[in-house]
């Protein structure tokens, strides 16, 4: 995994969903959510939010979004 930066539209939540995604100062638009999850550690209320998204540019990514604010790239690939 590796850290990324993430642009996200914030409505009635803070950091709703992501929007555009900077991988090697590169921004891909994010063009359609694929699929969200949240997943809580046993034995702490810390939330991790998992994200499956497809650029505009064809690119399937897994992002997630830890409890402390970070974003990470778990996954990259191409669109088939």
């Amino acid at each position: 995994m590796r850290r990324v930066l993430v642009e996200c539209y914030a409505g009635h939540r803070a950091e709703e969903r992501p929007r555009r995604v900077a991988i090697n100062g590169q921004k891909h638009v994010v063009a359609r959510l694929l699929s969200e999850s949240v997943e809580q550690s046993l034995g702490s209320k810390e939330d991790t939010r998992h994200y499956k998204i497809l650029t505009e540019d064809g690119l399937v990514l897994d992002i997630l979004h830890d409890s402390d604010g970070e974003w990470y790239l778990e996954f990259d690939g191409q669109s088939e």
